[in-house]
Formats: C-alpha cells, sequence, structure tokens
C-alpha cells in the first residue's frame, strides 16, 4: 500500500494528523503536545500506546500538574521533570513542551509520508523541530528530532522520550541496562529508595529474587519507577505474551538513561508502563547537573538526534535493536 498522510480529522475536537501505511497507522495531536497519541499494528490489530480509560483527551493550560492530566500516548518532555528553578526561572510540573500547541506541516512521496512539528517554549526560549516519516512496507516509524537552545542563558535540563506502553495481560520489559536505581515512589514489588542492583535480577533483603523484566497483574497493586544508571546500548522494548511488541531505538549518546515507570493498580488504579529515554537522572535536574548526570544546554546548543520505533511479532523477548530498527530476540 502506498503510504498516506490525512491532516482532515479531529478527536474529541482536537486536529488530528494521521499516518497510514497499511502496516501501521499513527495518530499525531499536535495542540496536545504535539503528542502521538496511537500506534496502531495494523497486522496484529494491536494499539501500542496506553491511553488514560477515564481521562479522554483533551486540551490543557500551560502550567497543569501532569499527573492530573496525563492522557497517555508519546510525549517529548523537556527541560524538567519536578516543577524546578533552573537558570532564574520556575519550571512548570514536567516541563513546557507537552502542555503547548505545536505547529505542523504534512507531506510525502510515493515511498514514504511525514509529519514536521514544531514548537518554541516561552520560558527557555528553545525551540523543539520533529519529523515522523511512515515509509512503504515498513513496521516502524522513524523520528528525526532537533532541539535547541535560542536564548542568551545556558540551560541545565533533562529531555525524556515518555512513552506509555499498554500491558493488559503479563508482558516483558527487555533493555540492555548495566546497572538501576531505585527511585523514592509507590509500593514497588522490591527494593528500597536508594537502592541500585545489577538489571534484572533485584535482590531483596531476605534473599528473595525478582525478574524485574517481568509486568505485574492490576490485582498486584504495585507501582514501582526506577532508572537505568548505564546502558551499554540505546534501546528498550515491551513484549506480550502472544509474541507482538514494541522497541525503540536511540542514541544513547544523547539518552544514556532509561527511566522505567510502572502502575500495576497500585498508583490510581492504572495498568501502564511507562519507558523514557532520558538524557540523565535523577528526577531533580539541578541535583544532577551537581552529580554530573544531567547535562546544560550552552546558549546557541543544537542537539540533532534520530529514533526508530518498530513493530514487531513473533518473540518472546528482544535481545538487540539496531539504530535502523532491526530487532532481533528469542523467537516463540
Amino acid at each position: 500500500m502506498k503510504p498516506t498522510v490525512t491532516h482532515d480529522w479531529s478527536y474529541r475536537g482536537l486536529q488530528a494528523l494521521i499516518l497510514d501505511n497499511g502496516l501501521v497507522r499513527v495518530v499525531v495531536l499536535p495542540e496536545l503536545g504535539g503528542k502521538i497519541w496511537e500506534l496502531h499494528d495494523l497486522v496484529n490489530a494491536r494499539q501500542h500506546l496506553w491511553q488514560h480509560p477515564r481521562l479522554p483527551a483533551s486540551r490543557v493550560p500551560f502550567g497543569s500538574t501532569f499527573d492530573d492530566v496525563f492522557h497517555g500516548g508519546w510525549d517529548d518532555l523537556f527541560p524538567n521533570d519536578v516543577p524546578e528553578n533552573l537558570a532564574g526561572e520556575l519550571y512548570p510540573d514536567h516541563g513546557e513542551l507537552w502542555a503547548l500547541a505545536w505547529d505542523w506541516t504534512a507531506s510525502g512521496s510515493a515511498d514514504e509520508v511525514w509529519i514536521d512539528l514544531t514548537v518554541s517554549t516561552p520560558i527557555s526560549a528553545c525551540t523543539m523541530v520533529k519529523r515522523l516519516t511512515l515509509r512503504a512496507g515498513e513496521r516502524a516509524l522513524r523520528i528525526t528530532q532537533t532541539l535547541s537552545n535560542e536564548s542568551s542563558r545556558d540551560l541545565p535540563y533533562k529531555w525524556t522520550q515518555h512513552l506509555a506502553l499498554s500491558v493488559d495481560e503479563p508482558a516483558r520489559i527487555d533493555l540492555p541496562a548495566l546497572s538501576v536505581y531505585v527511585e523514592d515512589f509507590g509500593n514497588p514489588r522490591a527494593g528500597e529508595p536508594g537502592q541500585t542492583y545489577t538489571w534484572p535480577i533485584l535482590v531483596d533483603a531476605d534473599g528473595t529474587e525478582h525478574d524485574m523484566r517481568r509486568t505485574l497483574p492490576q490485582s498486584s497493586e504495585r507501582a514501582e519507577f526506577q532508572y537505568a544508571t548505564a546502558l551499554s546500548d540505546g534501546w528498550c522494548a515491551l513484549t506480550h505474551p502472544d509474541g507482538t511488541g514494541i522497541a525503540l531505538s536511540f542514541d544513547p549518546d544523547v539518552f544514556p538513561s532509561c527511566w522505567m515507570f510502572a502502575s500495576y493498580g497500585g498508583w490510581r488504579d492504572l495498568q501502564v508502563a511507562i519507558l523514557e529515554p532520558c538524557t540523565g537522572y535523577p528526577v531533580s535536574v539541578n541535583d544532577g547537573v551537581a552529580a554530573g548526570t544531567h547535562r546544560v544546554l550552552a546558549s546557541g546548543q543544537q542537539i540533532e538526534t534520530t529514533m526508530t520505533a518498530v513493530l514487531f511479532d513473533g518473540l518472546t523477548e528482544v535481545t538487540g535493536v539496531s539504530r535502523d530498527g532491526l530487532v532481533s530476540g528469542v523467537s516463540r
């Protein structure tokens, strides 16, 4: 099928842009932070991005509390997580990008279609440009992004890809983490806040081993937040029991950490796993800059990066994802 891009649709009153090549359908909501709202595997009839079951998508005021209007989908978060003073300015919860309306254009050729999204931030005076490309015959969304600091001041920052993924049935999370830090949040299945362990096995104080790759049922009423403090490569993946899944390949020089937030019924009765390739850690940007684990975007500096989100099937686990989106793993 020849890929198509359409822009004459709306979703609950929001402009909806749709990329479709017969294998994958991508829905983007530019008025809601340029959010990727749907990443649908048409071959296996699975929509991979989680959507809040009780909170329909809608416009949100700038400066809102993120968790209270967290609709789901895939967001860019920049330049902070918790509200924080950076370079003399107080930034709202989870930063500037997710609540802004982004400008867009759409185009294509016989072999591929794309959407260009652009936004300028009101506080930090930065610009984000994002191109989403879907090619004929591929089950992959290719993403190219450019982040520019156009202000006269250097900016301490974190930039996160925030992928909320459905885990309606027990699933498996794979990533090439070396060490993982347990954050102080919720009621995790194992470990203590501040504990660091070697992925994927977390050993409790009583010696019990927990395989942290395994998601939990909603009935477990667990919620946990952790992040990889070191990666051997740049990718992460979630695989469902039927062998279908989603993998994301990214540049580990740009995103050297990967955050993992999960609610298995333990946070607001929600069932969701969020994979978050990130430019650093911990939650506080200022603390991370002081520790050398968060970065500073210099005045005039520009960061360019590419990612590939791949939909796959026929696997029980993922062992690698190439920068071009080739997924390797263990077959069913």
